[in-house]
């Protein structure tokens, strides 16, 4: 054996050795990294080394050390976070809004309810009782607290989860901000004949939470080992070495309220609000824009309609000794709408009672009105008309768009059957006053002031507890969606359906 023959052995000895150690250190790093959810397990692809002269082999060389990873499996993988982000936020949203409907206690808006039904029912009993009267108005006061704070609560909700839009906004600029560092770091790496492995660990990682957030359109380029990645409708979020911007942007049709706005680097933006289809960011503004304001919506839907029907039936009615010098009317019109038609106004009569000094009706006027050509001017004009006496009565509408009717001289007023429902449309004698459905329901401050002022009968009569009934029997009518089922009914068909929701987030 030469002396060349003896050193090519030596080195083809010393070159696998050399390999089986690199196989031991890449065997080590696999265990020392076996409780880490986000490595992927490596291994040392050996090929042999090229003979050149040498009719025997020149042993053995480490080509590259490889992650174990079935890429298709891993895109799955990734694409799946999406849908986790989805259930995880939707199921927590829903329980945050079941607790805001909870009736444990008896301090639920179902609870509050039934005791303002009671109450009416007990007034009828003795309608000329002034501590019944103070117990319809406390009773009263608490529905209107439980709907004024339900509102606050799914609207600060809207706001929490409005919060949360910009904050998971932010975190998806960092991901994106880091998966264009580890791509430029991985290319470098890879030019430079090192290994990456472990940096596109790191960027898979990235990857993962980002899917979580937002779903993601992602490809990894062969040739030069960058990873793409696009949001939205094609929004390219991290193009190679480089990251583009989304934005929490106000400009959106509501205020306060965030839009999502991808922006390029020249400062061109579009919007992505609509677009995103999966993920915690898609999720918070489904909750926010479609489930939350849709119960915000049924509650209002609710209160107004329970305001409505309690107000119509009060407004014809009288309390004791309830006639009033001057009738205002609660809700006011801008100038532009004066002059159309009054929207929710029946064809029929409106009633309207002189009284003298003694509390008895001296003289009725009846108004006819007409359904849907009927505006503000036109009944105001037409009161006018029909008492045709300025000295007597007087219609007006007052600089801020409201009506008063007022009585002059010693005469005085009440209002009498209201077949057109002007009474309850422009909230003249309302028991309830809202504007925007549960936000501002209240009981009318006059009649705190004046508990006599409750309607309880009609025109006057002593004893009569007409009104007090009627309104009592409200709680077993069919009022809502289209006076197809009561009010009972409807409120438990909300709770219903978000129980369905919740319980479809648990699939």
């Amino acid at each position: 054996m030469t002396s060349s023959s003896l050193f090519t052995q030596l080195d083809l000895g010393k070159r696998a050795m050399m390999a089986q150690q690199s196989g031991m250190s890449t065997a080590g790093h696999n265990i020392a990294n076996i409780d880490n959810a986000d490595y992927t397990r490596q291994r040392v692809d050996l090929e042999p080394q090229h003979p050149f002269r040498s009719r025997f082999g020149a042993g053995v060389d480490v080509r590259a050390v490889e992650q174990v990873a079935d890429r298709f499996l891993n895109k799955r993988l990734i694409a799946e976070q999406s849908r986790g982000g989805n259930a995880e936020i939707r199921e927590k949203g829903l329980q945050r809004m079941e607790a805001l409907f909870s009736e444990v206690e008896g301090f639920g808006l179902r609870n509050a309810l039934n005791e303002f039904w009671g109450a009416w029912g007990r007034l009828a009993s003795e309608p000329e009782a002034e501590i019944l009267r103070q117990d319809l108005l406390g009773a009263s006061q608490r529905l209107a607290t439980r709907l004024n704070g339900l509102n606050h609560d799914f609207r600060q909700t809207r706001q929490e989860l409005n919060g949360r839009i910009a904050e998971r906004v932010e975190r998806v600029n960092q991901l994106a901000g880091l998966i264009a560092e580890l791509n430029g770091r991985i290319q470098q790496s890879d030019r430079g004949k090192g290994e990456a492995n472990d940096l596109r660990d790191q960027r898979e990682k990235a990857l993962k939470e980002l899917s979580k957030l937002v779903q993601i359109d992602w490809f990894e380029n062969d040739t030069d080992k960058l990873v793409r990645v696009a949001i939205g409708n094609g929004f390219p979020l991290v193009t190679g070495r480089a990251a583009n911007k989304v934005e929490a942007s106000f400009a959106s049709d509501e205020v306060g309220m965030f839009s999502l706005r991808g922006v390029d680097p020249k400062g061109i933006s579009r919007d992505l609000t609509t677009h995103i289809q999966a993920g915690e960011l898609k999720e918070y503004v489904l909750l926010r824009d479609d489930i939350m304001a849709h119960f915000i919506d049924k509650l209002d839907e609710f209160a107004s309609e329970v305001a409505f029907r309690v107000n119509r039936l009060h407004n014809s009615g009288t309390g004791l000794s309830a006639s009033v010098k001057e009738l205002d009317s609660t809700f006011a019109l801008k100038p532009d709408a004066l002059a159309r038609p009054l929207p929710f106004l029946k064809e029929g009569l409106f009633r309207l009672h002189r009284v003298d000094a003694d509390h008895q009706i001296t003289q009725t006027y009846e108004v006819p009105l007409r359904a849907g050509q009927d505006s503000v001017q036109d009944v105001v004009r037409r009161i006018n008309e029909t008492v045709a006496d300025p000295q007597v009565v007087q219609a007006r509408i007052n600089p801020d768009g409201s009506v008063s009717i007022e009585a002059q001289g010693a005469n005085r007023l009440v209002l009498g059957e209201d077949e057109t429902d002007l009474a309850a449309t422009m909230g003249f004698n309302n028991f309830f006053e809202n504007l925007q459905g549960a936000r501002d329901f209240r009981v009318n401050p006059k009649l705190q002031e004046r508990p006599s002022l409750i309607s309880t009968g009609r025109d006057l009569l002593p004893g009569d507890n007409s009104i007090a009934l009627a309104i009592n029997q409200l709680q077993f009518e069919p009022s809502m969606a289209g006076e197809s089922i009561t009010f009972d009914d409807f409120y438990n068909g909300m709770l219903a359906e978000l129980g369905l929701l919740l319980n479809r987030s648990h699939e």
